[in-house]
């Protein structure tokens, strides 16, 4: 039967529709601006929305890699292109009340600074990041002296004496994760950790340092900073 009915069909009809070349890139932190300056240096119109007041995101808490490079002299010379680059529209503060469209073309309706404002675009980069665990964890939120990573990387950039002077100092790895509600590493906070704690030991080198790890997982060529955090702090296994 199947093979009869095969005989009977008429070919589907085919026809040509217009593509909308400017594009859409949703979040401004560093991979949405590298993603809008790379499709703009390819000639196309590109609309940046993100939904904080200023470019940047996460990246504006992080100050240095782990190899050492400066993040916030990167951040801000990525940001000073994506303005100035003639083809990238910037939109902060910005919320999305609709999206429409099909395939080449697409309606995205953002709310942004007071103006509701319709793009038309081709295509769409999603780059919305990722958000910080907020512990419930040991004492979190109720004793200054318990701080998450990021928090830790900004009172070493700020100087603070009581984080770089202290005698010791403790980093639990896996909070929040590996467990029920999030069943997977983050990838970062081992590498985090490594960072942290050899710059800490670069400030004060009498300072006791403990990592109580599950798991150290400095992925690639960062294995040669565990090695030589190893010889200076102390890593524990829980």
């Amino acid at each position: 039967m199947a093979v009869a009915r095969a005989g009977h069909l008429e070919p589907l009809q085919e026809f040509d529709l217009p593509v909308d070349k400017r594009a859409l890139v949703v979040g401004g932190g560093v991979a949405g601006m590298t993603s809008a300056l790379s499709i703009a240096n390819q000639g196309h119109e590109v609309y940046l929305v993100e939904k904080a007041s200023d470019l940047g995101g996460m990246a504006r808490r992080v100050h240095r890699t782990l190899e050492g490079m400066d993040v916030q002299a990167y951040l801000s010379d990525l940001i000073r292109q994506v303005y100035q680059h003639p083809l990238i529209h910037v939109y902060t503060d910005a919320n999305f009340l609709d999206a429409g469209g099909y395939v080449g073309n697409f309606v995205t309706t953002v709310k942004t600074e007071g103006r509701i404002i319709e793009i038309k675009h081709g295509a769409a980069v999603i780059a919305t990041g990722a958000e910080v665990y907020t512990p419930t964890e040991y004492l979190y939120g109720e004793d200054d002296r318990v701080m998450t990573h990021l928090e830790l990387e900004e009172q070493i950039a700020a100087g603070n004496e009581k984080v770089v002077n202290a005698e010791s100092l403790v980093m639990i790895q896996c909070v929040g994760c590996r467990n029920e509600d999030r069943n997977y590493c983050s990838r970062v906070c081992c590498t985090e950790s490594i960072k942290n704690a050899l710059k800490l030991k670069e400030i004060n080198h009498e300072m006791d340092i403990y990592i109580l790890f599950r798991d150290i997982r400095t992925y690639g060529l960062k294995e040669d900073y565990y090695r030589e955090a190893a010889t200076v702090v102390h890593i524990l296994r829980l």
